[in-house]
């Protein structure tokens, strides 16, 4: 196989691509992106990350709601969302996790744990991968991870920003770190790059978090999957590796989380 690029994490159904979506989407294979996974956002995120996959035999799908948007959840939604699980594109459970970036009242945050509980346990009931939104809850978040007997490969921490000893003990519990355009603009002596050059490559997949996180010297405003060739020769950059080696070793790690996506 040659130059392939997956990228682990999406948001194409996000209306920022309400121009251009179907164009985008289309052109993905000449810039060898084979395959894409789009992460929930809001409940109503679903269904249209369905309609993506329904249209599009190279977009996936993981279910689950964002722990800023739990607040409109309920026992109806979370049972839609696990007959949705049984959709053969359903790959992982997610976007799910903790977010303490914005200012949150206990009542908030007492409800991020308890679905991100509830979606842990689905994710071990259905023998899926999680993929785990993270910010400024790291400790936290591991706390709550350590207590449960995860699946083989338990997923993805998306868009990791954690520091060296948070990545080893979430490393520890079999996860994969996805890297993304953020660390593109930080110093190289910022936390997450020096972590970025310490961290086995065999523990990280590539993501762009289209449309967010525009990789730093990329043109536009709207992320899209294009930019993962210049994500990864940046990684390269800041690691002393070689492009190739680097790509050669993180499609083995995605093959190994998300095999149905190469089944095709």
């Amino acid at each position: 196989m040659g130059k392939v690029f997956v990228d682990t994490h999406t948001h194409y159904a996000h209306r920022r691509f309400d121009s251009g979506r179907d164009e985008i989407l289309c052109g993905l294979a000449d810039n060898d992106v084979i395959a894409v996974i789009e992460g929930a956002i809001d409940f109503a995120s679903n269904q249209k990350m369905k309609l993506l996959c329904d249209k599009y035999a190279h977009v996936f799908m993981a279910a689950g709601c964002h722990p800023n948007c739990v607040e409109e959840m309920d026992d109806e939604k979370y049972q839609a969302i696990v007959e949705l699980i049984n959709y053969d594109k359903v790959l992982a459970i997610g976007e799910t996790g903790l977010d303490y970036a914005r200012d949150k009242s206990g009542e908030q945050i007492c409800k991020q744990k308890v679905w991100f509980r509830k979606f842990i346990e689905l994710a071990v009931e259905k023998k899926k991968p999680l993929v785990i939104h993270c910010r400024k809850a790291y400790d936290e978040a591991i706390n709550i991870l350590q207590e449960y007997k995860l699946v083989e490969c338990p997923g993805v921490i998306h868009c990791f920003s954690g520091n060296l000893e948070q990545a080893g003990k979430l490393m520890d519990m079999g996860f994969c770190l996805g890297v993304n355009g953020m660390f593109t603009k930080m110093d190289e002596d910022a936390e997450l790059c020096v972590a970025l050059k310490s961290i086995p490559l065999e523990k990280i997949v590539f993501e762009t978090d289209s449309p967010y996180l525009i990789p730093d010297s990329v043109a536009g405003k709207r992320n899209t999957s294009k930019n993962l060739n210049v994500i990864v020769e940046k990684f390269a950059e800041l690691r002393g590796e070689s492009p190739e080696h680097i790509l050669e070793v993180v499609l083995k790690n995605t093959k190994r989380l998300y095999p149905a996506v190469f089944d095709g």
